[in-house]
């Protein structure tokens, strides 16, 4: 059989099994239970598909149900498979640690706020095909339906984009236009999630979102409208000018946000910018409770206060320093290895994904204006380094970047095959502001730079979606999505 009646057979089964369909909504409107007779029916429909490919395919089995009954089996050891590059929202750089899948049914409407999430209580729509994203951004992903309008998800915890591609062809790769797959902008383009910026007066982390890709109409002043980037106005240090803020002001984020963890909870991820002096009144507590039951939080330089003391400070993080603790402009190395010895998979990928992205100078980051606050080692079980500053002639170097997992304490108890993570905290003596061109007399965000990440800045654009992706042990490699 030559290769364009191998693809007209193809074709034709696919379109009898995509008869056989039940009422499922949108996308998957006609493509339900194929039963025996439609399996037997592809089964006796073997082709290519297409001119070119490279095997013959049949038909699933019985009891296939929707996308299922698309999804054929190819000879000679070749699949049906999509491949290509997942980038951030700006387009710019690719994503480690995505997951990329095809949903069987639709997949279920996000809520927001902080929760307590299995990875795969994330990956809904009942997976048939699922990969990750390396550290190139890249992936391939095999056994994927074959015909037209196959949905596809990208996804890294509650960011997701739900695409369509138009044509899959049987016992190929089909691979997907650089610069086609990325994540969304806004919520018309897909899920971002509910994140909760503190600024400061020395720095602007809020300008990140807006460099990563999140459009400006995305930022509203607190917890009013719609939008998924929530800005509260923080406090000064003595030498800096105010905290940036909205027009119209968003309140200040000492009353509003972290004043309890009800506050806190309505938000997925949280945002604490240097203030430039020790955060003042902080609710320790409120912190605790909200990254125990899920939230995710990124805090940077001065607010190491809310963890060198109050409930965090019993829990042996870190050896910490107060003060400025200016450091200058050092070499930072990426750590590669847990405290075992062991390799540290994402240690590893983010020093790939560095090197990808162009933000390493002869295999070290380059990161301006930095702080000593904190040194961890084994001696700190629960925290894992990420990037230490090489010492110099003016610097005892020190860890620039740092997480834990919580409740800091899940995995303890041995005996407990349930027990679990639920969120993740980043401490980091990195600054934004300290290599960008933002404009702090300007209203957020009006007055952030439109200009590429600076080397320190991709270090956090990396943490930023590591950050939001599902809890895992950092001694765990992570997994995509089970299939059903």
């Amino acid at each position: 059989m030559n290769g364009t009646k191998l693809a007209h057979s193809a074709l034709a089964a696919v379109a009898l099994l995509a008869a056989a369909c039940s009422d499922e909504p949108s996308l998957f409107r006609g493509r339900g239970d194929g039963g025996a007779d439609a399996g037997r029916d592809a089964s006796t429909r073997r082709s290519d598909a297409s001119a070119g490919s490279t095997g013959s395919s049949s038909g699933p089995g019985a009891g296939c149900k929707n996308l299922q009954c698309q999804q054929l089996a190819c000879d000679n050891g070749v699949s049906t498979s999509v491949s290509g590059t997942v980038f951030d929202p700006a387009g710019r750089n690719p994503l480690y640690n995505v997951a990329v899948f095809v949903p069987n049914t639709k997949p279920d409407a996000f809520d927001a706020g902080a929760s307590c999430d299995a990875c795969n209580d994330l990956y809904t729509g009942s997976p048939i095909a699922a990969t990750l994203t390396d550290a190139a951004g890249k992936f391939k992903l095999d056994n994927v339906p074959v015909g037209a309008s196959v949905p596809l998800v990208i996804q890294v915890g509650k960011w997701r984009r739900q695409l369509t591609i138009a044509e899959v062809s049987a016992c190929q790769d089909n691979p997907q236009p650089n610069g086609t797959l990325r994540l969304p902008r806004n919520r018309g383009e897909g899920d971002i999630p509910n994140i909760a910026v503190s600024t400061g007066g020395a720095d602007t982390l809020e300008c990140l979102l807006r460099r990563v890709g999140v459009d400006a109409d995305e930022y509203v002043p607190g917890d009013d409208g719609a939008g998924r980037v929530h800005i509260f106005q923080g406090s000064r240090g003595s030498d800096d000018p105010p905290a940036t803020n909205t027009s119209p002001a968003a309140p200040s984020s000492q009353v509003a946000l972290w004043n309890t963890a009800e506050h806190l909870l309505r938000y997925d991820v949280l945002l604490l910018s240097c203030e430039g002096d020790e955060t003042a009144n902080m609710n320790q507590q409120a912190l605790h409770d909200y990254a125990s039951a899920g939230g995710r939080v990124f805090a940077s330089h001065f607010h190491y206060a809310w963890f060198n003391s109050g409930p965090y400070g019993n829990e042996n993080l870190a050896s910490w320093f107060a003060g400025s603790n200016e450091i200058g402009n050092v070499q930072g190395s990426i750590v590669t290895t847990l405290p075992s010895g062991a390799p540290f998979t994402k240690g590893q990928a983010l020093a790939s994904w560095l090197a990808n992205v162009g933000a390493l100078r002869n295999g070290k980051l380059p990161i301006t204006d930095a702080k000593r606050n904190a040194e961890v080692s084994a001696q700190n079980p629960h925290s894992q380094s990420w990037i230490v500053a090489e010492p110099g002639l003016f610097s005892q170097g020190g860890t620039q970047y740092f997480s834990f997992n919580t409740p800091t304490d899940a995995l303890d108890n041995v005996g407990d095959t349930a027990a679990s993570y639920c969120g993740r905290v980043v401490f980091s003596d990195l600054h934004v502001g300290a290599a960008s061109r933002d404009n702090r007399d300007r209203p957020v965000p009006a007055g952030c730079a439109d200009a590429p990440l600076s080397p320190q800045e991709a270090a956090l654009e990396f943490m930023l979606f590591d950050l939001s992706s599902c809890i895992v042990p950092d001694q765990a490699m992570p997994e995509p999505p089970t299939l059903i």
